[in-house]
């Protein structure tokens, strides 16, 4: 009888089968590794990507930030211009009120009414003068009061004195002058 060996045979499929295996394992090994190479690279890519708009927004941000002082800069000089132009308004309506509110006090005074002193100390105004009666003195304080140039007549001290022989009531009147409020 004869004798075949089979052992070899499938001792070399068993080899066969291995390597394909191990060719198949190695396959794979390297189609994971190109897939986590290109991954890599596309990261690396976007990351680039970020870096270059990060520094496109920090240059955008400086830039503005410039923009920014200027306008408060600007704002800052508008501010200081318009408190210049309210004082210099303020010191034009100054100049021309005292002559304004010494013709409207000049329009509102009875004629039984003389005034002494006059004082004007920063829109305070203090009258002192003499009268024929109270009466006339507190028609006067109502003149003055509906008069748009006055504000807050008050009547400090009245007392009777003998002038010339004459008996005349003696007053003192304060008032606040509204410089701007009249026109």
């Amino acid at each position: 009888m004869i004798r075949i060996n089979l052992l070899p045979v499938r001792a070399e499929k068993k080899r066969e089968s291995l390597r394909r295996q191990l060719l198949l394992g190695v396959g794979l090994v390297v189609l994971l590794c190109a897939g986590i190479a290109m991954v890599h690279v596309m990261l690396r890519s976007d990351i680039a990507d970020l870096h270059v708009r990060i520094a496109e927004r920090r240059a955008e941000i400086t830039r503005l930030q410039a923009i920014i002082g200027e306008v408060r800069e600007f704002r800052k000089k508008k501010r200081e211009l318009e408190e210049k132009i309210e004082i210099i308004a303020q010191l034009e309506e100054r100049q021309r009120g005292p002559v304004r509110v010494l013709d409207a006090l000049a329009r509102v005074i009875p004629k039984e009414i003389w005034i002494e002193k006059l004082r004007d100390t920063g829109g305070a105004l203090f009258l002192e003068g003499y009268a024929v009666d109270n009466q006339t003195i507190a028609r006067f304080m109502t003149s003055l009061e509906d008069n748009p140039w006055f504000r807050g007549v008050r009547l400090d001290v009245t007392k009777q004195v003998t002038k010339g022989g004459v008996s005349l009531q003696s007053f003192s009147i304060r008032a606040t002058v509204a410089y701007r409020k009249a026109g």
